[in-house]
């Protein structure tokens, strides 16, 4: 049943990163260190053009809401938003700015305040 739930919870990831809008390529990639990432999504809604939504909370828990809904806490690392879902599985993904705007992995998020 352990195992079930890893394989299922695997391919949720790798369902979300399909779900996620494909980037053209930019020339420039600016790596972003832990500051720069606290500063850009803590606290805030980070949407996606395909309409899912994560929310970063200042307390270090998050809740992914697409085509399906998550949680977990997160951490920051260089390059990197480190998500620790519920089930203890745990993927990075790396946060860049390019050509003024800030993505996640290959998909362009748009940030905002919470409300």
């Amino acid at each position: 049943m352990r195992m079930f739930r890893q394989i299922a919870l695997s391919a949720t990831c790798l369902l979300l990163l399909a779900q996620l809008e494909p980037a053209a390529a930019h020339r420039a990639n600016m790596a972003l260190g832990v500051k720069e990432i606290s500063s850009a999504i803590n606290g805030k809604v980070c949407a996606t053009s395909g309409g899912a939504h994560f929310t970063f909370e200042n307390d270090g828990h998050f809740s992914y809401d697409g085509l399906w809904q998550s949680s977990g806490n997160f951490t920051f690392g260089d390059n990197a938003v480190i998500l620790t879902f519920d089930s203890g599985l745990q993927r990075a993904f790396e946060i860049s700015r390019r050509d003024g705007g800030l993505y996640m992995e290959k998909t362009r998020v748009v940030c905002t305040a919470k409300q």
